[in-house]
């Protein structure tokens, strides 16, 4: 079979186990590649016309003509976590399986780039280090804040929020969570307290945001949003960058609504040169490319999970992981008769 992977996450070779088993692999550009853009969607359906598996990255949209184009196609598999950038309802349509690949070490890569964001913020770590640069010696002038006895609100209550929370129980902060799907009790060992969003985000002197995209949450910070903020809050988006309103983001710092943010994700990626975020005080704010919290750890775990469920897929199994059980009715219709192992 042939197993198309979008972006090369790693050397060749760790694709070998697919090799080995008589699979061709074909590798796109490598992500890491300098200045390495999206493959165009035109440039999608002749490249996976006759692929049986799709590898996709981060970077790469996989649209409906992509999934139609590509008859023998049986599963898109991302080594990662979110599929937003993948036509999950046309793949379920055409009984192709996507799976992601959840691992322990992507929610701790997260959770640990948070705790990072939260610091420099409130350390100024940039602006001093900017003054030290310009041969400033300013060690009375801008002065930080202490994490120490803050609010921290979490957007979202999920299993990166979940392990932000563990790792500030030593730091004395109190702890707000948002998130409809999440029963008090259930934040209560962490020492977490379930409120509306506009209490979380009017007492907060942190909002980190870690919600699901969703046709619901897509701009859910928006002006007024913002302008609820204190003038002195920070907000941290390491979940997708669609989730906040960008020019109104903009205008929040640029006015001093609030006092700065970190983010790692953004409506278009990668981020135009022409974007205005560029444009921001650099001391006030921190811009990453979408890898934060990316490890090598993470990395090979990911990796490893996806090519799991490669192997599945070719064997005629439903893999582990797949996000839209329902394609999987056609799936056997599609891809039997096998004997197809039931969704876990």
């Amino acid at each position: 079979m042939k197993i198309y992977v979008t972006g090369a996450y790693g050397p060749s070779q760790e694709f070998d186990s697919l090799r080995e088993l008589g699979h061709e692999v074909v590798l796109g550009r490598p992500v890491d590649q300098p200045g390495r853009q999206p493959y165009t969607e035109e440039e999608l359906v002749e490249w996976c016309r006759d692929a049986d598996v799709i590898m996709a990255s981060h970077l790469d949209t996989i649209t409906r003509p992509v999934l139609e184009a590509a008859e023998r196609l049986r599963l898109v598999v991302v080594p990662y976590i979110g599929v937003d950038k993948i036509d999950v309802g046309a793949a379920t349509e055409l009984g192709i399986v996507v799976a992601n690949s959840p691992t322990p070490q992507n929610f701790h890569g997260v959770a640990e780039a948070t705790i990072a964001f939260m610091l420099m913020l409130l350390k100024r770590i940039k602006r001093n280090e900017a003054k030290l640069r310009r041969g400033e010696w300013a060690q009375r002038v801008d002065r930080g804040w202490l994490l120490s006895g803050k609010t921290i609100g979490l957007v979202g209550f999920g299993r990166v929020s979940t392990q932000v929370a563990r790792r500030l129980q030593g730091w004395d902060v109190r702890l707000l969570a948002c998130d409809p799907y999440v029963a008090p009790e259930a934040a209560r060992p962490l020492r977490v307290t379930l409120v509306p969003l506009t209490t979380l985000l009017m007492e907060s002197n942190v909002v980190s945001l870690h919600a699901t995209l969703t046709a619901k949450t897509r701009n859910m910070i928006g002006e007024k949003e913002l302008r609820s903020m204190k003038r002195t809050a920070f907000l941290i988006n390491t979940a997708r960058g669609e989730l906040v309103d960008e020019n109104a983001l903009y205008r929040a710092i640029d006015e001093s609504w609030i006092a700065g943010a970190a983010l790692d994700v953004f409506e278009q990626e990668p981020l135009p040169m022409e974007s205005r975020l560029r444009r921001l005080d650099p001391e006030r704010v921190i811009l990453t490319p979408h890898n934060a919290s990316h490890t090598e750890a993470g990395r090979l775990a990911n990796l490893k999970l996806a090519l799991e469920s490669t192997l599945s897929a070719v064997r005629g199994e439903v893999p582990k992981h797949t996000v839209n059980p329902p394609a999987a009715a056609r799936w056997r219709e599609r891809f039997g008769p096998k004997k197809v192992g039931g969704l876990r």
